[in-house]
């Protein structure tokens, strides 16, 4: 299994709301079983130092679902995101979350221990 994170485009406007990708691939050469329950699917903005996260798309999602899947040899599954442009933290205190200034940063996706490498982006002033 490979796991990519993508940025809809390589740079936003601050204030614009961003499209991530979590893609899943199937790289092997037979079928593959994975369990792809969203609550297990997680995509994370970072500094572009790569510390202190600023956001979760798993700090205000509480759901789970049974998604068992089977991929076919060189199959990928395309999961998206959309960003509001705000901090967040686990349990998604809403006093905490404060919109992310220009600059540069750093994109990482999750499926339960699988972690992507991370990929630039940039918001704009």
């Amino acid at each position: 299994m490979e796991l990519t994170a993508q940025p809809g485009k390589p740079e936003y406007p601050v204030g614009q709301r961003p499209e991530f990708r979590l893609i899943v691939a199937n790289t092997g050469p037979v079928f593959c079983f994975r369990d792809l329950d969203a609550a297990l699917q997680e995509v994370v903005v970072l500094p572009a130092t790569g510390q202190d996260r600023l956001w979760s798309s798993n700090d205000c999602f509480t759901g789970e679902s049974d998604s068992v899947r089977t991929l076919a040899p060189g199959e990928q599954l395309v999961f998206t995101v959309v960003w509001g442009g705000r901090t967040s933290a686990p349990g998604c205190p809403a006093a905490a979350r404060e919109t992310v200034k220009a600059g540069d940063y750093q994109l990482v996706t999750k499926l339960g221990k699988l972690t992507s490498p991370p990929v630039p982006f940039r918001l704009l002033p």
